[in-house]
């Protein structure tokens, strides 16, 4: 076997979208996206194929790190071996030429994510000189009676839900007590505005729930995977939280919600859903590598 490495760039999209759900089929958290879900999935982690690296054999992908490209920061999208070519190494060579790229390219850091229970990777990252930072937890789970109770949830928070038109949710950034995940941040969420569904939440007395800033809200995809959801300071301990999770489990299919990168240390967040039903799920490091 003879594996060769360079970037990624000029691959068409239905190859590295084959590569990566071959990479990821016994993958511990299942994966499921069509192509559609694929691209604009490196649409909104801004993935970079010119400073993403493949190993190839011959013509085949035998293994590929997609990479973000910021202007100082590298963020890993997703690092995938294909069964066929695992047990050799390949992974850690992979590591390695993205080393040697992303520091000729300039970048200064390079961020990425793993299961907590991956120690295979864990131990590659770790080799690498890579050093944990956070611990985020992923939980998830339906609400089969959201729909039911949504109004009740409603009346009880005080608050009116309907969508969210400003789109930009930079601006309720001092909401939140900890840093959204780099694949959940607003400038990740504003590049594919379109695939995303906000939902706000407005004070009842307000007039119209477009006249006025909203007191909470949430960001997720069509089929129920959060990335954001705050709630203002003032307006806490309300149940806000909670009608925002609930009207958007009403809309999901199978009224299902999976929360993404969840700082495991937030437990009013993780408590506020384990009532609901969502928890458990898997826990990822964020890791972090100085260039």
């Amino acid at each position: 076997m003879d594996i060769r490495f360079g970037t990624l760039e000029g691959q068409s999209s239905e190859t590295l979208y084959h590569a990566f759900m071959e990479a990821f089929a016994d993958y511990a958290v299942p994966i499921n996206v069509t192509m559609d879900d694929f691209l604009a999935m490196q649409r909104r982690r801004g993935v970079s194929y010119a400073a993403s690296v493949g190993a190839f054999d011959g013509d085949r992908i035998a293994g590929f790190i997609f990479n973000w490209k910021g202007r100082r920061c590298a963020y890993d999208a997703g690092t995938g071996v294909l069964p066929a070519y695992r047990g050799g190494g390949l992974s850690g060579a992979l590591a390695a030429e993205s080393l040697r790229l992303l520091r000729t390219l300039g970048f200064e850091r390079w961020l990425l994510e793993v299961l907590v229970d991956n120690e295979k990777a864990i131990r590659t990252y770790r080799k690498a000189g890579f050093t944990t930072t956070r611990r985020f937890s992923c939980p998830d789970g339906s609400v089969p009676d959201a729909a039911a109770h949504l109004s009740d949830l409603a009346a009880a928070a005080r608050v009116r839900i309907g969508p969210l038109m400003d789109r930009d949710v930079s601006r309720f950034a001092s909401w939140r007590i900890w840093e959204p995940s780099w694949q959940n941040s607003d400038a990740s969420l504003a590049r594919t505005p379109e695939t995303l569904r906000l939902l706000g939440a407005w004070d009842a007395a307000a007039s119209h729930y477009g006249d006025e800033e909203p007191v909470g809200y949430i960001v997720a995809t069509a089929k129920g995977s959060v990335f954001q959801l705050a709630v203002r300071p003032d307006a806490r301990r309300r149940g806000i939280g909670r009608t925002l999770v609930a009207a958007l489990a009403a809309l999901t299919p199978g009224h299902k919600v999976r929360c993404v990168n969840v700082q495991a240390d937030d437990e009013a967040t993780l408590g506020l859903l384990a009532g609901m039903g969502i928890s458990g799920g898997p826990d990822q490091w964020e890791m972090e590598l100085e260039l």
